[in-house]
């Protein structure tokens, strides 16, 4: 019975405190950087600049916040015939969206 509900009350307060802290400018950053892409992706410099510039600017809301994380991904991948760095948009969208939701409300 104890394990039971030790195990539950321990992932709970393992959870809490993740959920407190907030994603900062440079996580969103370094994330970018780590992602590892395919060798033809050549516009990953390019593409963790354009987030930057995202979340250095201050917005009204999160939704905002959030909206220029997308606008970067659409931008990006119209301008690119190469398919091979979707998945870092994706990822770093995904991050920077974080970053949106942690830092505005």
């Amino acid at each position: 019975m104890l394990k039971k509900t030790l195990l539950p009350a321990l992932l709970l307060l393992f959870l809490a405190g993740c959920s407190g802290h907030t994603t900062s400018m440079q996580e969103v950053k370094s994330f970018c950087r780590s992602v590892v892409t395919e060798e033809l992706c050549t516009t990953q410099d390019s593409i963790c600049a354009k987030y930057s510039e995202v979340v250095l600017a201050p917005y009204k809301s999160a939704r905002e916040c959030r909206m220029n994380c997308e606008r970067v991904r659409e931008k990006m991948n119209l301008g690119m015939e190469q398919q091979e760095c979707l998945s870092l948009l994706q990822n770093v969208e995904g991050k920077c969206t974080e970053f949106c939701n942690s830092n505005y409300e």
